[in-house]
């Protein structure tokens, strides 16, 4: 008989509630844990690209590479069993943290580690690059008009949420 294991963050004991940094009005940013979060990398089959984008239609989804998507907040076995013959699934759940930042100081916080363009104009709602942040490898979405997931490979979150706090020191940051 299989045992249920709950899944811990690797930020369970490191990403403290509370308010730190500058002490001055409100916070620049605020800092979230997406946990636990369900993650599936799906890469298009040969020739399938354009039947592949029909199926995740109407799914939350956030370009990963060509012709590669992350699917977010699908049970697994749903997306390998809808995606069958269109592309190649893998269940990414366990291996990555995804990181919620927002507040009027994001783009000051994240333009300390990443080249990408995040202004409004260049980088809009719903818009996903990979970059480097902190030489950790970083998969950045903009969600919101003042907030982003940054999605990080679970090795690596805690050097991660080590650097991204000290960047937002000097704006006052919540973690909530």
């Amino acid at each position: 008989m299989p045992e249920n294991f709950q899944r811990v963050s690797p930020l369970a004991d490191i990403a403290i509630q509370g308010r730190f940094g500058a002490d001055y009005g409100a916070p620049g940013v605020t800092l979230s844990v997406r946990h636990p979060a369900l993650i599936a990398t799906v890469i298009a089959r040969r020739g399938k690209a354009k039947a592949l984008g029909e199926a995740l239609k109407n799914w939350r989804v956030q370009w990963a590479g060509a012709e590669q998507y992350f699917v977010l907040d699908r049970p697994f076995d749903e997306v390998r069993k809808k995606l069958d013959g269109f592309a190649s699934c893998s269940d990414q759940s366990h291996g990555r943290v995804i990181i919620r930042i927002e507040g009027p100081k994001v783009r000051q916080v994240l333009c300390k580690g990443t080249p990408v363009d995040l202004h409004e104009s260049a980088f809009e709602i719903g818009k996903s690059a990979l970059t480097q942040m902190a030489h950790v490898g970083v998969h950045l979405t903009r969600v919101e008009r003042d907030a982003f997931e940054l999605s990080v490979f679970r090795g690596f979150t805690e050097s991660f949420w080590e650097w991204l706090t000290e960047q937002a020191e000097e704006f006052g940051y919540q973690v909530i």
